[in-house]
């Protein structure tokens, strides 16, 4: 029994130690396998870093000798790598290129300006590196060769247009698409630039611009433009004066339209829903000046403004009575004084007849058929006699005729 215990635990203990073997073994193998993989990796970055040093290398700068002369410059290239282009300019003038021909070098004779100049050179391989070059020179004995600088800007529905020249200019013209050109010519107080405002055409076209400066060096710039319009204000008088008749348009569509009357403040325009391409309102006019401002904003918020000022004299109310006559009234005193003839007439007809006599009113009779005349006599009392006749025509037109006689028997 002890013996087949002790063989028992004899196994035992053997089995453990292999075991431990095979763990620390599995566990070299991990370590080994990390360690390679950081290898790699650091093998990895060495390699880009050297190829990073490598291409930069390979990036080298071409030389740029510059040698002033009597009336120009030589400029010569000289590279390690294929000259693809050399570009240079004098002051902010327009660049001038020169295509390379395949070679590593490359000489040119570049005429110079009068006066102190600057030099900008760039030097384009055929990996497209660049070296650039400044340099500032001076010459008494050069020539004007600085072509005009032009500049565009836009300006609302205009284009602000400015070339300029170191010495004096020519002329500029314009012209949209292949249209006639239009030519301008700088005034003599600043011959060194000409500005000029262009309407920008509706709809996509393009404007070229030529300058000319007095040594005949031209610059040209061509660009497209996309033109918008502004809303058209068209204001109308009324036939009678009162009003002002207000019509808005635009082929976009409105967007909002405002009125100041005398200084106030915006008016609102009701113009319905959407947008609408015209709108059409009236504005009453009071007696006297109005000034009367219309702001419109088309949908493309391109504003436009109107600004007018209207004089308003109402004519006066026409009389009803004006045109029309009023009956006619005589009185006549008999040769004796006893009696006062008196006569009515009126062509229209006669309507009525009153008297008042010494303060006593009475009814004439003139029948119903609206004679055109009436007469009747009356007889004066001894003393002053008072007599007012009261005519009252078809037309309601009315005569009065108001007399004083004497009568002393």
């Amino acid at each position: 029994m002890n013996q087949i215990l002790d063989y028992n635990s004899g196994q035992n203990s053997g089995g453990s130690s292999n075991s431990d073997k095979i763990v620390r073994v599995f566990a070299i193998l991990i370590i080994i396998f990390a360690l390679a993989l950081c290898g790699v990796g650091i093998y990895g970055k060495i390699k880009n870093s050297n190829d990073e040093k490598s291409k930069k290398a390979e990036e080298t700068k071409a030389e740029i000798v510059v040698t002033k002369q009597d009336s120009e410059v030589n400029i010569r290239v000289t590279h390690d790598k294929s000259i693809e282009r050399l570009i240079y300019r004098w002051n902010t003038s327009s660049e001038k290129t020169e295509k390379g021909t395949g070679k590593s070098t490359m000489e040119l004779n570049v005429p110079m300006p009068a006066g102190e100049n600057v030099l900008h050179i760039k030097v384009v391989d055929i990996n497209g590196v660049e070296t650039t070059y400044e340099n500032t020179f001076k010459s008494e004995s050069g020539v004007d060769i600085i072509t005009p600088v032009i500049e565009i800007k836009p300006d609302g529905n205009k284009l602000k247009v400015t070339a300029t020249d170191e010495t004096s200019l020519d002329f500029l013209t314009y012209r949209w698409n292949s249209e006639e050109e239009q030519k301008v010519e700088p005034s003599e107080d600043n011959p060194k630039e000409i500005t000029v405002e262009i309407e920008v055409m509706k709809g996509k076209n393009d404007l070229t611009i030529v300058a000319v400066d007095s040594s005949n060096n031209t610059a040209t710039e061509t660009k497209a433009f996309t033109g918008v319009t502004q809303p058209e204000i068209v204001a109308v008088v009324s036939e009678d004066g009162a009003q002002v008749d207000i019509k808005v348009t635009h082929e976009q569509g409105l967007k909002s339209i405002t009125v100041e009357i005398n200084g106030s403040e915006p008016i609102q325009v009701d113009i319905g829903e959407g947008n609408p391409v015209n709108a059409e309102f009236p504005i009453p006019l009071s007696e006297g000046e109005n000034n009367i401002k219309v702001n419109a904003i088309s949908t493309e918020n391109i504003p436009a403004s109107k600004e007018a000022t209207f004089t308003y004299t109402p004519e006066p109310m026409p009389d009803p009575n004006a045109n029309r006559n009023e009956p006619k009234i005589s009185m006549i005193q008999s040769e004796d004084g006893k009696f006062v003839s008196v006569r009515v007439e009126y062509e229209a007809g006669l309507k009525s007849v009153g008297l008042l006599f010494n303060e006593q009113e009475y009814v004439i009779d003139i029948g119903t058929e609206n004679p055109p005349q009436a007469s009747f006599d009356l007889e004066l009392n001894e003393g002053e006699n008072r007599i007012v006749v009261t005519t009252v025509g078809t037309d309601d037109s009315e005569g009065v005729l108001d007399q004083e006689y004497n009568y002393a028997p």
